[in-house]
């Protein structure tokens, strides 16, 4: 059994301050014989942080950054170096790695980045293009396309900048100028709205090309409004007639802050629901398939609250959607009433372990600490984690799964029949 504290508790993460003129909040953790440098620029800006009117402009902004074709991202990929991007709710990660010997390659590049781009029409029309690429594809892709993430915002949400997915509204893209870009990136690309983590056996070389100093840097979680109140609606009904069968999504909104005993409890929740642990929702569903899962994609972690909950079913189309939520409601009520601790302590370490085995790799282990560090305000949380999910109280699981059983939840459905 993992105990409270597991041993990655007492490996050590350092943090500095890059000097003038960067002043650039960094956190380093050793990772003893290690050949490669992973990095992770986390600039504090994300799908939340836009209005309507500019639906997908983080998004637009990544692809600008990480696409630019300098001298520096030239060496990099020289050197057999990555660099590559994602836009999450809350924040923007830039990551990369290369071998230990050019690791000051890619902290050019990531420095770089933070300093904003060079932006003309040209490149921003041949990125929206690209945007709108990846808008079809994750439509098209697997059996749903992108179901139910490219619509759950808005079913979830009325508060603009909570209602809309990631990508980004092709619309509000193509209205992008050179003028609204600049502007972007002058108001969240700068050192006192971003983190640098940096991974490496010997960060001493990284360090002193960034100048920096020990001086601790001040800690700040993702600052949010009061979490909107989700009211029963009626279902979200999305065509989908080339599609064998019907996706349907029960979802709810937590308004519990990340790593709090409710969060943890929901994460362990959705787990003890589903087939890979205990499975306490197929044995009720008579369907295709079915999943469970908090935060978006199923990442609890990288994202502030509120977070979604999601329950997945993949049923036949001739069953009606609205005949799912009050059998999964009753499932959550008799996981309220009937849980068995044991049954909650194994899904808790199942978890914990899947984390720590994560936590192996450096590339993911550097995309982490940058995470914390933005969204928790802290990036030795990151420790924490498997600690917390070990130590996972089965009474705190009973009521999260009583309060979601009595909370309002949206409905969407996608499939050939309307």
């Amino acid at each position: 059994m993992l105990s409270a504290e597991p041993e990655t508790a007492a490996l050590r993460i350092d943090r500095h301050r890059a000097q003038f003129p960067l002043a650039l909040p960094i956190v380093v953790h050793k990772t003893p014989d290690s050949e490669i440098v992973t990095a992770t620029l986390a600039v504090h800006v994300g799908s939340r942080s836009e209005t309507a009117a500019w639906s997908g402009l983080a998004h637009l902004a990544e692809h600008v950054a990480c696409g630019e074709q300098t001298r520096t991202a030239e060496q990099l990929s020289a050197a057999g170096g990555t660099c590559n991007a994602v836009t999450q709710p809350d924040l923007t990660l830039y990551h990369g790695q290369v071998v230990a010997e050019e690791g000051t390659i890619l902290l050019d590049r990531l420095v770089e980045i933070l300093r904003g781009p060079a932006v003309d029409p040209s490149r921003i029309a041949a990125e929206v293009t690209i945007v709108g690429d990846e808008i079809s594809a994750a439509l098209d892709s697997a059996v749903m396309g992108g179901f139910p993430w490219l619509w759950l915002p808005s079913a979830l949400y009325d508060v603009p900048e909570l209602a809309h997915n990631g990508y980004g509204d092709l619309e509000s893209l193509k209205r992008v100028d050179e003028t609204a870009l600049n502007a972007f990136f002058r108001r969240h690309y700068h050192p006192g709205n971003a983190v640098l983590a940096i991974c490496a056996a010997d960060p001493a070389p990284l360090l002193a090309r960034l100048g920096t100093t020990v001086e601790p840097a001040p800690t700040r979680g993702a600052e949010r409004g009061p979490t909107p109140a989700v009211t029963p609606a009626p279902a979200m009904v999305l065509a989908a007639p080339g599609q064998p069968h019907q996706a349907t999504a029960i979802a709810w909104s937590l308004p519990d802050q990340p790593l709090s005993p409710g969060h943890i409890a929901a994460t362990v929740l959705a787990d003890l629901l589903v087939s890979d642990h205990g499975g306490i929702l197929d044995e009720r569903l008579d369907t295709l398939e079915v999943s469970a899962y908090v935060g978006p994609f199923g990442d609890p972690w990288g994202i502030a609250a509120p977070l979604p909950f999601v329950v997945e079913v993949h049923h036949p189309a001739e069953t009606d959607p609205t005949s799912w939520p009050p059998v999964v409601r009753e499932v959550l009520r008799s996981v309220a009433r009937d849980l068995d601790a044991d049954a909650a302590a194994a899904v808790a370490q199942t978890l914990a372990v899947r984390f720590l085995a994560a936590w192996d790799d450096p590339a993911e282990r550097s995309r982490t600490l940058a995470t914390m560090e933005l969204v928790y305000g802290d990036a030795g949380r990151a420790l924490d984690i498997p600690g917390l999910l070990a130590a996972a109280d089965p009474a705190t699981v009973r009521a999260a799964a009583a309060a979601l059983a009595d909370a309002p939840a949206r409905l969407l459905t996608r499939g050939p029949r309307s």
